[in-house]
C-alpha cells in the first residue's frame, strides 16, 4: 500500500529525525539531480554516496555546509529531502519553469508548517498546514473542492461551518493526504527516514529565510 503524504505530519511531530530533518521538496517534470541544481546556492552541484538522515545532518556544520539533501524518485515525482534548513519559504518561483514543484515546510522554529505549489514559474498556491484554509497564489482554490469533499474543511456556502472541527495535527493529517491524491503523488516514509538516498550539498550559505 502506498505511504502517501500523510504520515509527513506524524514524523514533524516525532524526535527520529526531528522535523529539522523533514524540509521535502518534489518536482514533476524534472529529474531529482536537475531540482537539487535549480536549488543549490553553488556551481557546480556534486551528488555524493547514499546515506541516511543522520549521515547527512552530521555533514552540517554551519560554516561551509548549511544544508544537506537526499535525493529520490517516487512515480513522475522527485524529491529532495534536506537537513537542518530549506530555502522553502523563499525558494524562487523560478525553480519550477517547464515543472510542477510542491513545498513541504515543518517550520519548526517558526509554526505553522506550510505547503507551497509552483507552476511554470509562478506560485499557484500557498497555505498552511493544520490551521483552517487560507490560501494564497494565482490557485487559490485548487485544493477546496477535495477539501470539502474529504471532509476536511466546511463547503463555502457553510455559514455556520462544520459541526466538529478537526484537531490541528488531525487537519493536518487530512489535508497531506489530499494534496498525495490530488498530485499523484507518494513519498516512502521508510526510504526516508531508515533508509540511504544519494546526498548533496544545497547550501554553503545560510538560506535567506534564516
Amino acid at each position: 500500500m502506498p505511504d502517501g503524504l500523510a504520515w509527513i505530519a506524524d514524523a514533524w511531530r516525532g524526535t527520529s529525525p526531528s522535523a529539522t530533518d523533514l524540509y521535502i521538496t518534489c518536482a514533476r517534470g524534472l529529474s531529482p539531480q536537475q531540482l537539487a541544481e535549480r536549488m543549490a546556492d553553488h556551481e557546480p552541484v556534486e551528488f555524493g554516496p547514499a546515506l541516511t538522515v543522520q549521515d547527512a545532518h552530521r555533514m552540517v556544520d554551519l560554516t561551509q555546509i548549511y544544508c544537506v539533501g537526499r535525493i529520490g524518485q517516487s512515480g513522475d515525482w522527485s524529491f529532495i529531502v534536506e537537513c537542518v534548513g530549506s530555502e522553502g519559504w523563499a525558494l524562487d518561483p523560478a525553480t519550477s519553469r517547464g515543472a510542477e514543484v510542491l513545498i513541504f515546510d515543518p517550520q519548526p522554529d517558526n509554526p505553522p508548517s506550510f505547503s507551497r505549489y509552483f507552476a511554470d514559474g509562478e506560485l499557484q498556491l500557498h497555505f498552511e498546514l493544520g490551521f483552517g484554509y487560507h490560501p494564497a497564489g494565482a490557485q487559490p482554490d485548487l485544493l477546496r473542492p477535495a477539501l470539502e469533499a474529504a471532509g476536511v474543511i466546511p463547503p463555502e456556502d457553510d455559514l455556520l461551518g462544520a459541526d466538529e472541527e478537526l484537531a490541528p495535527a488531525e487537519e493536518k493529517r487530512q489535508v497531506l493526504k489530499v494534496i498525495g491524491e490530488h498530485f499523484g503523488l507518494s513519498l516512502p516514509r521508510e526510504v526516508i527516514e531508515s533508509g540511504q538516498l544519494p546526498a548533496v550539498v544545497t547550501r554553503t550559505s545560510p538560506p535567506s529565510s534564516w
